[in-house]
């Protein structure tokens, strides 16, 4: 099976992350959650050979696709969490199909300064096996092997899902904790265009101000309240590339010109990023 594309608080962003995923959210529609999965040994882009799973507490292995915003953002996170978690007895390993040339994937992996295995997925048979039919998704295994956890890409605090459902495998936080990640309390105010549009405004301002941080918070709430609104997105996407973090921007500008392809902000700030 090919992959193919499918696309401040705790409370108004994580819900609006929830809402971005599949009605179904089967992002391993051929491996459940407790059960035991294959730990095949695969060939590696960097050369030799590899097993998908280890002994860790977290086995963390990601499904991505070279050249595409979405997977580019996650894999940039993963990098992240690498250095974050270092020491703790967590395990990386990314995964692409062997459809795509080996210098395109070298050159994603070393932009994004991910250091962890590249698995090579021979004719897909790994997507196969677990059917894999969103990326890019993350999943997580246990030391005995058992798939415990897996999360497609949203647009709005990924990284935060991620680092609780790897957290709550390490053992670090309770259930109770990653239920509130995962499900946070019903927001005070329900989606309303008008609030969003006073809550991009204010990011507006806080961003010219360079107030960063609170010019970020006020985009994702407004996103969270209407993610129909392309200035949206591309005002999250210039705070993000003014931030160093030019994965990200790039898959809210992506997001803002699928709205309006004439976005001039979404379009200038594509154009900055790849540029760096």
């Amino acid at each position: 099976m090919r992959p193919i594309r499918r696309m401040f608080g705790w409370s108004l962003a994580l819900a609006a992350a929830l809402v971005l995923l599949p009605p179904r959210g089967e992002a391993f529609a051929n491996a459940k959650i407790r059960e035991v999965i294959d730990n095949p040994e695969m060939p590696t882009l960097q050369g030799g050979r590899h097993k998908l799973l280890g002994e860790a507490k977290a086995n963390v292995f990601v499904f991505f696709r070279p050249g595409q915003a979405f997977s580019r953002s996650a894999l940039i996170q993963i990098a992240r969490f690498q250095k974050e978690m270092a020491g703790e007895s967590v395990r990386w390993v990314a995964i692409v199909s062997d459809s795509y040339p080996a210098q395109q994937v070298e050159d994603e992996v070393q932009a994004v300064g991910l250091t962890c295995p590249v698995l090579i997925d021979r004719g897909d048979a790994l997507y196969g096996k677990l059917g894999v039919d969103l990326h890019p998704v993350v999943g997580i295994a246990d030391a005995q092997h058992r798939l415990v956890a897996y999360q497609p890409f949203t647009e709005i605090n990924f990284a935060d899902v991620v680092r609780a459902r790897i957290r709550f495998a390490l053992g670090e936080i309770s259930r109770t904790q990653l239920e509130e990640v995962l499900h946070p309390r019903a927001a005070t105010q329900s989606s309303d265009p008008q609030v969003a549009h006073r809550y991009y405004k204010l990011g507006q301002m806080l961003f010219k101000l360079h107030h960063l941080n609170k010019a970020l918070e006020a985009a994702k709430r407004s996103i969270a309240l209407d993610n129909t609104q392309a200035a949206s997105h591309s005002l999250l996407g210039a705070i993000l590339a003014a931030q160093g973090n030019c994965g990200e921007a790039l898959a809210a500008f992506d997001r803002a010109l699928a709205l309006d392809k004439k976005d001039a902000q979404a379009v200038e700030g594509k154009k900055d990023c790849a540029g760096k």
